[in-house]
């Protein structure tokens, strides 16, 4: 058996769109600069990459030859893709990465969730435990004796199941911040914060793409207001009230929509009645006259309809781009959403999630606040 931990990377790329492209290079570059990254941490003894990248493919095994690279195939499954290579790596102690996670991570993060996977048995570490993007089991072979899942987001309650103890991440913008669509390369480009490739990949990114750049002041001024509406949760909420100087109005609804087994969740929106019943127009400006401005979480809208676009109109919605957009209600929404006076964003639930931690710390960093963020001491009786 291997004492040492396993890192295993799940990179996949898809698409030829110039928004599909976007993201693609970033998740490639960050993928690369998790290898550089990992490649001194003393107790990992094995690398494990699962790409369908050719590009990546090639730079990896030129930069990287100890890195096992498994090459992934249009049949792709996650989960029996994981679950094979602990079967034939005899893994003992594994740490898990999608390849759009871990943007923030340095060495030293590394060496803390390995040294607590070394020394722990029966323990799980997730950055999120409902919706893992990184993942640490020990022993990993447990999990073996269940269903493979489909997604890595499903590892947290499998691990649970499997009868480990949860341990979760403290959330923040390091634990949280993925790359979902190339919306979420904004952010990152915006706090200066990325390193290494991804930084250069950052380069090419337009910031301008979306509206995100206008809403960076408000954070800092007590006199704006933002509206959010999505799968919020309550630790985000909690954290921009803690240390963002705007109000905060919040609509949370469709967490947990994404279910492996979707018959047992319950969906009524009122975002998604409101496009339904009364058009896109009607919804932003219905959301957008109770603020200075807003986010929306789209993917609430599309489970809601049971009508997803593909992933490229997905990703040009996120850039306000309605031009190319095929389904008509999304280009609508779109269109409006660009065409309002007041910022309004949209995204998947990385954007209302570690892109929100990232953007409320760099407010205070790069513009010149409004207001004076004053943080409360807690006084415990």
């Amino acid at each position: 058996m291997n004492e040492g931990v396993t890192f295993v990377v799940a990179t996949g790329v898809q698409g030829d769109s110039l928004p599909e492209r976007a993201l693609n290079r970033g998740l490639e570059a960050n993928t690369l600069d998790l290898l550089e990254v990992t490649d001194s941490v003393s107790d990992i003894d094995r690398r494990i990459l699962n790409t369908n990248s050719d590009r990546l493919i090639e730079l990896s095994a030129a930069e990287y030859p100890d890195v096992v690279i498994e090459r992934s195939t249009s049949d792709f499954h996650f989960g029996r893709s994981l679950f094979e290579a602990i079967r034939r790596y005899e893994i003992e102690n594994l740490f898990y990465a999608g390849g759009g996670s871990g943007t923030l991570f340095d060495k030293k993060d590394f060496e803390k969730i390995v040294s607590f996977l070394v020394r722990s048995s029966g323990k799980m570490l997730a950055n999120n435990f409902y919706s893992a993007d990184m993942i640490g089991i020990s022993p990993a072979q447990e999990i073996l004796k269940l269903d493979p899942p489909e997604r890595d987001n499903d590892l947290g309650w499998l691990a649970r199941d499997a009868g480990f103890e949860p341990y979760e991440m403290t959330r923040s913008a390091k634990s949280q911040l993925d790359l979902d669509t190339p919306a979420d390369l904004i952010p990152l480009k915006l706090s200066g914060r990325a390193d290494g490739r991804l930084k250069n990949h950052l380069s090419t990114v337009n910031s301008e793409s979306t509206r995100i750049q206008d809403v960076l002041p408000q954070l800092t001024d007590q006199n704006s207001r933002l509206v959010i509406g999505g799968r919020l949760g309550a630790s985000t909420w909690s954290y921009l009230e803690k240390n963002a100087a705007c109000q905060i109005d919040v609509i949370s609804e469709g967490r947990g929509s994404y279910n492996g087994d979707r018959k047992k969740v319950t969906r009524s929106y009122w975002l998604g009645k409101i496009l339904q019943e009364r058009g896109p127009e009607t919804l932003i400006s219905s959301l957008g006259e109770k603020g200075t401005g807003l986010f929306i979480d789209s993917r609430v809208l599309f489970d809601f309809l049971g009508k997803w676009p593909s992933r490229k109109d997905r990703f040009s919605s996120d850039l306000l781009d309605p031009s190319g957009i095929e389904v008509e209600y999304l280009r609508d929404l779109t269109r409006a959403a660009g065409d309002y006076p007041k910022p309004v964003i949209l995204g998947g639930h990385s954007m209302i999630s570690g892109s929100l931690y990232l953007l409320t710390d760099a407010a205070w960093e790069i513009t010149e606040p409004e207001s004076v963020n004053i943080r409360p001491e807690a006084f415990s009786l």
